[in-house]
């Protein structure tokens, strides 16, 4: 694995997997670890098993094991979660590379939304994140407005 820091700012690890993954969790750090648990609980993750990309599970030379102490929370299990990761700092600064972390909802069929179509709701975590909730007929406009043409 190699940890690099993109251009703007936002630290990343990449994982020599067996095939090509996508982004498997964005790891964050805590003041709080249970907290911070209790807070993304309320939002409808679940404590899921730690992610590996290899058969080894973090015991070979090309994936490192989860974090002591971390957490790793998801709302599905084949859904992108978060890691939360005890800090070694009594203070937590998020990064500005990220605005937010956004999660991609769809409505319920008997919610009647309270909101306009394409009002976005937004909170802040424990640590600072800022955690947006975007509807999923706002997601796909702006996936298939950005799409690549083959």
């Amino acid at each position: 694995f190699v940890n690099v820091i993109s251009p703007s700012g936002l630290p990343m690890r990449g994982i020599v997997g067996i095939w090509p993954d996508p982004l498997m969790f964005c790891a964050i750090n805590c003041v709080d670890v249970e907290k911070s648990k209790t807070f993304y609980k309320q939002l409808g993750f679940v404590e899921q098993e730690y992610p590996y990309c290899r058969l080894g599970k973090g015991t070979g030379d090309f994936e490192p094991p989860q974090p002591k102490n971390s957490v790793y929370l998801s709302q599905s299990k084949n859904s992108m979660g978060v890691l939360l990761i005890p800090s070694k700092k009594k203070t937590v600064s998020p990064n500005p590379a990220i605005g937010s972390l956004d999660i991609v909802y769809k409505p319920s069929e008997d919610e009647t939304g309270e909101g306009k179509e394409g009002e976005e709701v937004s909170l802040q975590d424990l640590s600072g994140i800022n955690i947006v909730f975007e509807r999923d007929t706002m997601f796909e406009a702006a996936e298939k407005a950005t799409r690549v043409k083959k």
